[in-house]
């Protein structure tokens, strides 16, 4: 590699690091990351958003795909290029930069195992991509966002998503053992780039990170790059060279038992959420009694002071995530979060400015009838069940030729 090559591929390195250690994630046993970003990180953010007006900031929280989190990665960039200028005048740098750099390696694949593993089995078990909302399976498809129709689209066949889950479950364990490494690595590469290409191409806001995890996925795989190419493109027979954390720590027994916690840490990431709730497939989960789609049959309205409720209402929703929506006759959708005190019969609908609604309402599990009602607004709605459930996009269909499709 040359100077200038491996000078960009330093800092490459140690900026990776520095994602990880400071990118927040949302790991189910590991929050402390978002923490310590906060310490180090957020009022640097904010002095620079507070500087340059052109930065829009929606939201101060680094969360996917916003302005933060870009603002992040330039900083951590940033640092990466400073840190490898200033390190390489040093001489414990230019003694030991290789053994560091294989510490990162080390930590960077497993690190995109773990990612990998959990959003592989997330896949398998139906949680990243859900059974559509009977909101979302009543709404045109042209009034649909790409990210919507495309989570939607998947979320319909969950033989695709145990597919789809094990091109990255299957990899990502491979990168757990030396032999596999460099294969696993070759595979997750191109699934990585197929993510990378849907993310961009369906609007889905996970554009940054996923671009991260290929940056990482490469700079793993680079070492080997030419030789798999010679390999492939001139039939040359060739060596690759292992990527074996077994030569950092001579010592077996502390080697066995840093394994042991690492893939421990996996496991609990990645498989034991399910193992511990039974839940295999979400879309066979328990839902909510009033869970569903409701067509509205009636409305009544009395003059009251506080009447100014739309009342052209074609459909109400009861979402899985504790929203209630309204659907009016244009097509339009207003949502509330929704609290039900199932004692008194009674729906708290709250909107985004804190405005609290009450209603009252009877189910009749018989006749499949929702009746709502607020004699402080003076409104009544009468609503039916509707058999979303049989709706044809989520029936298991499957022809063999285009003769059995009626």
């Amino acid at each position: 590699m040359r100077k200038s090559g491996f000078f960009a591929y330093q800092i490459l390195l140690i900026f990776s690091l520095l994602g990880v250690l400071f990118v927040p994630f949302s790991f189910r046993y590991l929050d402390f990351q978002s923490k310590i970003t906060k310490l180090f990180f957020e009022d640097l953010i904010h002095l620079i958003t507070y500087n340059f007006k052109e930065i829009t900031i929606a939201n101060s929280e680094i969360t996917s795909d916003s302005a933060t989190l870009y603002l992040l990665f330039i900083i951590l960039f940033l640092i990466a290029v400073i840190a490898v200028s200033i390190l390489s005048f040093f001489d414990f740098w230019k003694t030991h930069k290789n053994f560091i750099f294989k510490v990162i390696q080390i930590i960077l694949t497993y690190y995109l195992a773990c990612i990998m593993l959990k959003y592989g089995f997330d896949k398998i078990f139906k949680v990243q991509f859900y059974l559509p909302e009977p909101n979302t399976l009543y709404t045109p498809l042209g009034m649909l966002d790409k990210d919507i129709l495309f989570w939607s689209t998947m979320g319909t066949s969950y033989s695709y998503n145990i597919f789809m889950g094990l091109t990255e479950v299957i990899p990502a364990l491979m990168l757990l053992f030396n032999k596999t490494r460099v294969l696993g690595l070759f595979i997750l590469l191109g699934v990585l780039i197929n993510v990378v290409f849907i993310n961009f191409g369906f609007d889905i806001s996970v554009k940054l990170y996923s671009l991260f995890l290929l940056l990482i996925c490469f700079l793993l795989l680079s070492p080997n790059l030419k030789k798999i190419i010679q390999f492939f493109i001139s039939n040359k027979p060739v060596v690759l060279s292992r990527l074996e954390g077994s030569a950092l720590i001579t010592s077996k027994p502390i080697r066995i038992t840093i394994k042991t916690l690492v893939f421990f840490f996996l496991f609990m990431e990645s498989v034991f959420p399910y193992v511990q709730k039974e839940n295999f497939n979400d879309d066979k989960i328990a839902r909510n009694p009033l869970y569903g789609a409701y067509e509205v049959v009636k409305t009544e309205k009395k003059q009251v002071e506080k009447n100014s409720v739309n009342l052209k209402i074609k459909r109400i929703f009861i979402h899985r995530n504790n929203y209630f929506i309204f659907q009016y006759t244009d097509d339009t959708m207003e949502d509330f979060h929704l609290e039900i005190n199932e004692t008194e019969n009674q729906f708290t609908l709250t909107n985004y400015d804190g405005q609290k609604i009450k209603l009252q309402y009877k189910y009749s599990e018989n006749s499949k009838t929702l009746e709502i009602y607020s004699p402080e607004l003076g409104i009544t709605i009468y609503s039916k069940s509707l058999p979303w459930r049989k709706l044809p996009l989520l029936q298991p269909l499957f022809h063999w030729t285009v003769d059995e499709i009626h």
